[in-house]
């Protein structure tokens, strides 16, 4: 089975090594994890390692907010799943991150079963849906 590849974008060592030990735990997936510290590392490595299967997205990066990667980032990649992980848990910020290009959202400390939960179904409903008959007449050719 092909690694899932995801890029990880968090200036807080410790919650990336979290997020990893959670995911490389994962007995039914495989993941390879890009990891980036700052929007500007997130760019680079969607330039120079991409394509993801999923981003995982914190809002608060040193040099510039996460909205504003995620803007960036669609305009480059429109169908990648981009998913904000931060502390933020309000339902103002569910909606910034909604109209930055995000598609959904996990809010801080982050539970396993939750991450495990949203990775799992953004790794994998991507290419079962793209079989689908409504998602081939959303998407461009």
């Amino acid at each position: 089975m092909a690694k899932k590849k995801i890029l990880l974008v968090d200036d807080h060592a410790p919650t990336r090594t979290l997020v990893r030990t959670i995911l490389e735990s994962e007995k039914y997936e495989n993941f390879e994890i890009v990891e980036a510290a700052t929007g500007t590392e997130c760019l680079k490595a969607m330039d120079k390692q991409g394509p993801f299967d999923l981003i995982l997205l914190d809002v608060n990066l040193p040099d510039m907010d996460g909205y504003s990667v995620c803007r960036a980032l669609r305009t480059v990649e429109s169908k990648v799943p981009i998913v904000f992980v931060t502390a933020k848990g309000d339902m103002k910020d569910y909606a910034a991150g909604r109209a930055a290009g995000a598609d959904s959202y996990l809010v801080k400390p982050i539970a396993r079963a939750a991450l495990r939960s949203i990775v799992g179904l953004f790794t994998s409903v991507q290419r079962d849906a793209s079989k689908g008959k409504g998602e081939a007449e959303l998407t461009e050719k």
